[in-house]
């Protein structure tokens, strides 16, 4: 689809993150992969304490961590994005504020 609307072939060997570029859409997916990803956080928090899948988001593996500069986990990143727009973890349960949340997440590249 983006080959078309570019009037790229497949055999012009263009990479696709040049063409979303090019369509301006690299921003738009990065915001929106955010946006999904504050939205499955908060429904994972809304679980039950006991759940898997909240066991997992909370587990916190004994041990080191290599040496040099730390990447960063996931849950860190989701934690700065739900800040920058003034949300607690708390508020997961009010799903109206969450969703209000999570629209200002995707809305900030348009």
């Amino acid at each position: 689809m983006m080959r078309a609307m570019c009037g790229v072939k497949l055999s012009d060997r263009r990479r696709t993150e040049d063409l979303r570029g090019m369509l301006g859409l690299v921003d738009l997916l990065d915001q929106l992969a955010k946006a999904n990803g504050v939205r499955w956080y908060g429904h994972v928090l809304r679980r039950d304490g006991d759940h898997m899948l909240r066991k997992a988001l909370e587990f916190n593996g004994d041990g080191r961590r290599k040496r040099g500069r730390l990447k960063m986990m996931w849950t860190k990143q989701v934690e700065g994005e739900i800040q920058t727009v003034g949300l607690r973890r708390e508020d997961a349960h009010n799903r109206a504020k969450w969703r209000d949340g999570v629209r200002k997440i995707a809305e900030r590249v348009r």
